[in-house]
């Protein structure tokens, strides 16, 4: 960590590029809010003082309804004052498609709307309409043509079944097919309200407005910074402000095969928020009891961060630092004591020490799979399931084996493929569909390792297993839990034994 703290800190190097040419008025800091607000506030606050105006003059919007209003007023103030600047935190200006999911569930925490035709919509009302005045901006709907429903209709079905943070609360999964209806029918009345109230919401006016803001420039001494998470690549005002110098990449804290990459540009951030440092070991810790991979509007991983995990992790970052003694340093220890485990497991880890034979390991990692999700319910069903899945295919495994005499326990991969995989997806000599035809050889092939160390007694009851435990699971005991890790500790058993 000591290394960390003598980085070079990248918002004092855009500051000092910016000192030896002429203040640019539109700065962009894109990467995790954790990182781009404060960059940001920084930035802001340097560019104040630039034109004689105290930090503290610096004007924060946290999700603007729109950036044209911003323009026009710092425009409208320059007749007044001789400076101003304005931050503007996650507006979702630049955002692309795949953002869409987190705008409905920000307008959909206002509906239905009570006396939405009696009434002028509240403060929190307006907000939400402008979000999702962006959701139909971002697939180029109309919002001011044709009926509510029909603009609302052009949406693709999964930008209402929710987005990352509905997504990763909800073991994996999004609304259903009537929540979805009922929800795009709420949305309908917010719409229709946003119409008559006369709301635009972010569009093309907006970009228009900041394009041309970047080009020729604000009044003298007027400045716009926007931090940003969520930036859609080769966005062309990007662009623009790029070429300009204006742009600040913190970057994001990504997943790679089960690590996480990027945490020391956070953690060094955070030493500088508290003045507290962490251990290596600690963050590490720290980062695998918080963090949740990202998914994109369709649930599948996007290799990024969920933004409301990173925001958790600065939050235990900061209480941690705030119980460490003075000239201390967050241990591992105290993060074991002090923070609950949210962070993600990897069910395919999981899977794959059940068919290693490794029942200690498979047990903690269910365990922990479990405890962490905020719906216990939907996150043992989704690895029942997979798990279901995943003993048929044993099954099956060892069945083709027989029939196509292939031998077990072929522990090259590239072997395998070319000799053996080819016959245990082929053609059943009885007819019928073969099960293993369309799963991935690499996949097969650990199933195939597990199948082989299993004995065919315990294979043959494997079946029944499965039924009684997913009885168990969905009704006919009050021990799910228990169901499920007596069938996982008695594969992992036998896979060690044979």
């Amino acid at each position: 960590m000591a290394q960390m703290a003598q980085m070079a800190d990248p918002v004092e190097s855009f500051l000092s590029r910016l000192s030896r040419a002429p203040l640019p008025q539109v700065c962009l800091v894109q990467g995790d809010v954790v990182l781009a607000e404060p960059a940001a506030q920084r930035i802001a606050r340097t560019l104040a003082q630039a034109v004689g105006l105290p930090p503290e003059a610096v004007e924060m919007h946290r999700r603007p309804a729109s950036l044209s209003s911003l323009l026009q007023d710092l425009r409208t103030f320059s007749l007044f004052m001789p400076g101003k600047v304005s931050l503007a935190v996650d507006s979702a200006v630049f955002a692309d498609r795949n953002a869409a999911g987190d705008l409905i569930d920000d307008a959909a925490e206002v509906v239905p709307l009570a006396d939405s035709g009696l009434r002028p919509l509240s403060g929190r009302e307006r907000q939400a309409a402008s979000r999702l005045l962006q959701a139909l901006h971002l697939f180029d709907v109309d919002a001011q043509a044709g009926a509510p429903e029909k603009a609302l209709g052009e949406l693709p079905a999964w930008v209402f079944e929710g987005g990352k943070a509905r997504r990763s609360g909800s073991g994996g999964k999004g609304r259903g097919k009537k929540q979805v209806e009922e929800l795009r029918g709420a949305l309908a009345g917010l719409l229709e309200a946003a119409r008559r109230e006369g709301l635009q919401g972010m569009g093309e006016g907006d970009l228009s407005e900041l394009a041309e803001a970047v080009r020729g420039g604000l009044p003298p001494g007027h400045s716009l910074v926007l931090a940003e998470s969520a930036v859609a690549a080769d966005h062309p005002v990007v662009r623009l402000l790029q070429e300009r110098g204006a742009v600040l990449s913190l970057g994001r804290v990504e997943a790679d095969r089960g690590s996480w990459q990027g945490l020391e540009l956070l953690a060094g951030e955070l030493e500088r928020q508290t003045g507290v440092a962490i251990t290596p070991d600690a963050l590490t810790e720290l980062a695998r009891r918080t963090l949740r991979q990202e998914s994109d509007g369709r649930g599948r991983s996007t290799g990024g961060v969920d933004s409301d995990s990173t925001a958790r992790l600065a939050g235990e970052y900061r209480k941690l630092a705030n119980l460490v003694e003075a000239e201390g340093r967050i241990d591992r220890k105290l993060v074991e004591q002090t923070v609950e485990d949210r962070g993600e497991e990897d069910v395919w880890q999981l899977l794959d020490a059940i068919a290693a034979g490794r029942g200690g390991e498979a047990l903690d990692r269910l365990h922990r799979l479990i405890g962490s999700a905020e719906d216990a319910l939907a996150a043992r069903l989704t690895f029942f399931s997979l798990l279901s899945s995943f003993c048929r295919q044993l099954v099956a495994i060892r069945g083709m084996m027989r029939v196509a005499r292939v031998p077990a326990g072929e522990p090259n991969y590239a072997r395998f493929k070319s000799q053996h995989a080819p016959a245990l997806q082929g053609e059943i000599p009885i007819g019928g569909k073969n099960p293993l035809a369309g799963l991935h050889p690499f996949r097969l092939h650990r199933a195939y390792l597990a199948a082989s160390r299993l004995p065919e007694p315990f294979l043959a009851r494997l079946p029944s297993d499965l039924l009684d435990t997913e009885l168990q699971i969905k009704g006919e005991s009050g021990e799910a839990d228990v169901a499920l890790a007596r069938l996982v500790a008695r594969l992992s058993q036998g896979a060690r034994r044979a």
